[in-house]
């Protein structure tokens, strides 16, 4: 799928806050969680995972730690925060909106009539 980096640009934050409400995560495994469950339609950069991170973690929605995992190397989890709870059942209200707008304005469904 072509520019599904674009797709989702407006969601990041949401998509990651989704995957940490169900467990703390690393970034590689939060690519890897993306890209599987979209059958590898929606990829997110390096760069694009790691500024989300970061201007997450300035916005109190995650805090991160390090742990070692069995092979003794660290790696930095992210762990949702009760703002960052907050912030992603507020979005998932929207959603609904959301998606039944988009669906009718690009999927070319909507009516409209000019008035002249």
């Amino acid at each position: 799928m072509n520019h599904s980096g674009e797709y989702i640009r407006g969601f990041t934050d949401f998509i990651i806050l989704s995957i940490l409400s169900k467990f703390d995560s690393y970034g590689y495994e939060m690519t890897k969680i993306i890209e599987t469950v979209t059958h590898s339609n929606f990829q997110l950069t390096e760069a694009t995972l790691y500024f989300a991170l970061k201007r997450m973690q300035e916005d109190g929605k995650i805090t991160s730690y390090t742990e070692k995992n069995k092979k003794g190397m660290t790696r930095r989890f992210y762990k949702i925060t009760s703002k960052g709870i907050d912030a992603l059942h507020a979005f998932r209200v929207d959603w609904k909106t959301i998606e039944y707008n988009l669906t009718n304005l690009v999927g070319g469904g909507f009516i409209y009539t000019r008035e002249e």
